[in-house]
């Protein structure tokens, strides 16, 4: 099979697709930046071609058992692209019939009670928010912290006191980053966030998490008080 990957063109970002399967090996800001991932994945993926089924399936297994880096989870994709382009589908068994279907039985999901679970951006440092007001990164991280030492992790509804439900994990990015945002009833956007863009994880209380299904809670709002101080700036004197 003739290894083959494109470039399309989305809004303002450029992104390297498989023409067999449609899979996305990621999107970037300028068309340089673009070539170079697709030329970093045909060096990556230019030996898969030629790879026997068996050969193959055995490298995808081994993937999973690695340690895991970004050069391994692109072999792992190209590995999973060139499988799917020779018609094989998770769980890439080369097994008999039998075999194959027992195996797809162990990979079909549970259906368990719903994780209830969001990640997403806090606050944007320097953004003006519907109010007009930014906040620095620095003072951004510092509230945060002060946060997180008083201990309580309580998501509250609307800035009101009702519990909604558990921060769980909050992390903040020490780089810019690129990703998309499953927003409900409103899709899957792709946004860029500076650097240093704090994201948290929260658990939802069950009622909860029928507003966030419903789209009557789409992100997160920091509360807390402060002084607004009115000062007039002096025009710039030009000599």
């Amino acid at each position: 099979m003739t290894f083959q990957k494109r470039i399309e063109q989305e809004g303002n970002q450029f992104c390297v697709y498989s023409y067999e399967t449609g899979r996305n090996f990621g999107c970037y800001r300028t068309r340089e930046l673009a070539e170079a991932r697709l030329a970093q994945i045909e060096r990556f993926g230019k030996n898969l071609t030629d790879m026997p089924n068996d050969q193959l399936v055995q490298l995808h297994e081994g993937c999973h058992k690695a340690i895991t880096t970004k050069e391994l989870v692109t072999v792992h994709d190209l590995i999973e692209d060139e499988l799917e382009s020779r018609g094989f589908a998770p769980p890439y068994s080369t097994g008999d019939l039998e075999q194959k279907l027992a195996a797809v039985s162990l990979t079909v999901p549970v259906i368990k009670e719903e994780d209830r679970f969001t990640l997403a951006p806090v606050y944007v440092p320097w953004l003006e928010d519907s109010d007009g007001e930014t906040i620095s990164a620095n003072d951004l991280q510092k509230s945060l912290w002060d946060w997180v030492k008083k201990g309580d992790r309580t998501i509250y509804l609307q800035h009101s006191d009702k519990p909604a439900g558990e921060m769980v994990e909050l992390l903040t990015w020490p780089f810019e980053i690129e990703t998309s945002l499953d927003v409900p009833n409103q899709g899957i956007t792709k946004y860029r966030f500076p650097k240093d863009t704090p994201f948290m994880g929260v658990i939802w209380d069950s009622w909860a998490w029928d507003m966030v299904k419903a789209g009557d809670l789409r992100g997160y709002s920091i509360g807390g008080k402060a002084k607004r101080l009115e000062v007039e700036i002096p025009e710039l004197q030009v000599a």
